[in-house]
């Protein structure tokens, strides 16, 4: 909507004495324009509020600012009745409160073909349809959406979005939502679970997100109730409540939420009936010009529409009768008077005031107008689509919303790592839910040390991912090698590492290390004996192999695996995934070697305390793994660090199939092909660099018992794991410096913590 200039019309439209205390009126733009060979042109919105308004008499235009309340259960008979009725008057608009989707949309419809102007139509569904049709969609009260942590804020939009969207395609214009009072008294009758909570910025916050989402469909959301419903003890809809908040506490409470939702573009703000004694001890605030033309159109700088709440509730009707809170309610600055009571006398009421004062009549003109520009924007343009009840595939969305939600207010993940913290299982984590593509969690734990006065972790903390680094760099270099054509899974390691071809190793094949079933030792002090990448693979190569066939987990595959892709890409392991994977997918902190980043300033969290310490006595930003450190940071089996979020991106990468953000990574075929399981008949679990689950999965596994067969991931000596699966759209990584200070016990895994908060995620997810 246009902002309106706030200036006063011609001295022959201001107020008589009366009502010299009501608004200003503010003129709408309806001059010719003129184009660039000086022909004189009308805008078109313009044109049409211009005509339509022409064409109504004074009853009309009064009835224009109008919604009045659809009645419960009309046959068809009753809804052409009511139909003829209200389009007969000149009604502005309807609210329904009540019936089925189905129906709303026969009325609807016969409603808006027996209009001469359209119809507003609107509906007050705080959390959801649902909220007033029995057959719709219901989301939790706001209450449960204020238990997210800022981080999580989109899934509120989302709520917004999904509801904008099931109002559009019934043909709602306005939803009556959000509420941003804040819930500041436990006694209230009728806020309660409706807020978003108690702290005015997070109830600001969801406020917005809730109204974008919502227009983001185009359909008008309204920020109530006006200045502030949350600190009263009684209900509008039977009394006049009384605020007795300072104008202090009113400015910086109170209204701050609408001050936020102004500026973000909220289109409807409502004013509520309440007795707010410092700004008007004599008018409920939905009748008053201070609160209204004053405070929300003139301070707040509001531009918007003004609906009062339902001018039917006992908190106008007591004391403004016959018409009286009607006109109460024009004289203070609203336009549109919502649920009259008796609408032929309020327009009677108006009326003849009206024809008494010409002010009052340029009044009714310039709010008609608002009324007509808003419905040439959100309902001419939609007349010729066709309105229908919402599909099922709407309670998916609708449920994928609601699980997400789960998963980040969910206090059980709280509950386990809180208890690892205080076990000292780790000093803190990170961990990142990805769900259909979205990432849903992104929370961080504990500090990076158990000293408390220590860093807390925040999702931008760099941690050392260990054994990851197999699966988020060597494998996937690995894959888009074998993607290009550059090598078969079936190729020895000797074809392109020469230094085995005389060793007992000669034979080993690409497939084999990945599955570590190639009868390489699990690992070795490599370190003691020598540094440098070359002299540590050479102490590889001639190493001598087990006797026995079989499964056996090995870093000394993937550190040959490093030198496969070195050699066959011309360059080492880290540049390459550098080039091919993380600077194309914009992650900015997955890297090796972080701390010879000139640029990059990290917040590491230290792993463990030794002689080779780098920082504080601890090792920090250089990798723990003592073989990856003796070839310089760089190797396949250890060495890359990152955060939850990043790595959580690039296994959802997998999870596509190859691709995210619309460029491709990977062919899917190559996905499936390292994500399955190839020595399976001899036993072993393992796809080609992944982890599986367990052939029969238990509590004491590698992962929870809960995830699928057609799972993969993999886990990290220093306390990492990753988890993906395509069963349920999941991704899970959790990041964890359990090696602070010291790398035994090892009670993270002893406590089960990451499969335990796996089995969470699980059960929310199932429900």
């Amino acid at each position: 909507m246009n902002i309106i200039k706030k200036t006063l019309v011609a001295a022959s439209l201001l107020f008589v004495a009366s009502v010299a205390s009501a608004q200003q009126i503010r003129p709408l733009e309806h001059t010719p324009h003129f184009d660039s060979r000086g022909y004189t042109f009308f805008d078109p919105e313009v044109r049409w509020v211009d005509s339509v308004l022409n064409s109504m008499s004074l009853a009309q235009r009064i009835a224009q600012l109008m919604v009045v309340r659809v009645p419960l259960n009309l046959t068809d008979k009753q809804a052409a009745e009511f139909s003829q009725k209200i389009n007969g008057l000149g009604v502005g608009g309807v609210c329904f409160f009540a019936g089925t989707a189905e129906r709303q949309v026969a009325i609807s419809r016969r409603l808006q073909d027996d209009a001469q102007v359209p119809l507003l139509v609107c509906i007050d569904g705080e959390w959801g349809l649902g909220m007033r049709l029995k057959d719709a969609y219901s989301f939790p009260r706001n209450a449960r959406f204020g238990l997210l942590s800022p981080d999580a804020d989109s899934i509120v939009y989302r709520m917004g979005e999904e509801i904008g969207r099931q109002c559009r395609e019934m043909g709602i214009h306005v939803n009556f939502a959000p509420v941003v009072d804040i819930n500041s008294n436990p006694k209230n009758p009728v806020i309660g679970t409706r807020s978003f909570g108690i702290d005015r910025e997070r109830v600001s916050q969801l406020g917005i997100m809730y109204a974008l989402g919502q227009q983001s469909q185009g359909v008008i959301a309204t920020a109530k109730h006006f200045p502030g419903h949350g600190d009263t003890d009684a209900d509008s809809h039977y009394e006049l409540p009384v605020i007795k908040h300072t104008r202090a506490y009113i400015d910086s409470v109170d209204t701050y939420p609408f001050r936020q939702l102004i500026e973000a573009g909220v289109e409807v703000v409502m004013v509520a009936h309440l007795q707010v004694n410092a700004l008007d001890a004599n008018r409920p605030s939905s009748l008053s010009p201070v609160v209204v033309d004053g405070l929300l159109r003139g301070e707040l700088g509001f531009d918007g529409l003004v609906f009062t709440d339902g001018l039917d509730m006992k908190g106008v009707t007591n004391s403004y009768g016959n018409g009286r809170g009607e006109l109460a309610a024009l004289l203070a600055g609203n336009d549109i008077l919502l649920l009259p009571p008796d609408v032929p006398q309020a327009i009677s009421a108006i009326s003849l005031a009206a024809m008494e004062n010409d002010s009052i009549r340029a009044l009714v003109d310039y709010h008609c107008r608002r009324v007509l520009k808003t419905k040439y924007s959100h309902v001419v343009p939609f007349m010729n689509e066709e309105i229908h009840v919402p599909g099922p595939e709407h309670k998916n969305v609708c449920d994928d919303i609601v699980r997400d939600l789960n998963l980040n207010i969910d206090r059980c993940i709280d509950s386990i790592v809180d208890g690892a913290i205080r076990a000292h299982a780790t000093p803190g984590c990170q961990i990142a839910v990805m769900h259909k593509g979205r990432l849903v969690v992104n929370r961080a734990y504990g500090n990076i040390m158990y000293n408390p006065v220590s860093a807390r972790v925040e999702p931008a903390t760099v941690y050392d991912l260990a054994s990851l680094t197999k699966v988020c760099a060597t494998t996937l270099a690995v894959m888009k090698l074998y993607d290009d054509g550059k090598l078969k899974l079936d190729d020895r390691l000797s074809k392109y590492l020469p230094y085995l071809k005389k060793t007992d190793k000669k034979d080993i094949t690409i497939k084999q290390a990945m599955s570590h079933c190639a009868r390489l030792k699990a690992f070795d002090a490599y370190w003691q004996q020598t540094t440098g990448y070359d002299s540590i693979l050479s102490l590889v190569a001639a190493s001598p192999l087990n006797d026995k066939d079989g499964y056996l987990y090995s870093d000394l595959g993937f550190m040959l695996l490093s030198d496969v892709v070195r050699r066959i890409s011309g360059m080492p392991l880290d540049e390459y995934v550098m080039q091919n994977f993380y600077q194309p997918m914009g992650l900015t902190h997955t890297r090796f070697n972080p701390m010879s980043c000139d640029t990059c300033l990290f917040h590491f969290a230290p792993t463990e305390a030794s002689d080779r310490a780098n920082i504080g006595g601890y090792i920090m930003g250089v990798v723990h793994d003592p073989n990856a450190y003796a070839m310089g940071g760089v190797s396949g089996h250890a060495g890359l660090f990152s955060t939850a979020e990043e790595v959580a991106r690039l296994m959802q990468m997998l999870l596509n199939g190859g691709e995210l953000d619309g460029r491709r990574y990977l062919r899917a075929s190559t996905v499936e092909t390292f994500t399955a399981r190839h020595f399976e008949k001899q036993g072993n679990r393992r796809a080609l660099g992944f982890d599986k689950q367990l052939f029969n999965p238990s509590k004491s596994g590698q992962t929870a018992p809960e995830a699928s067969q057609a799972s993969y991931g993999h886990t990290g000596f220093t306390g990492t794991m990753v988890w993906v699966d395509p069963e349920y759209d999941l991704v899970f990584v959790f990041l964890s410096n359990r090696v602070h200070p010291s790398a035994s016990p090892n009670l993270l895994a002893q406590m089960n913590v990451r499969t335990e908060i796996q089995s969470v995620i699980y059960h929310i997810l199932k429900k």
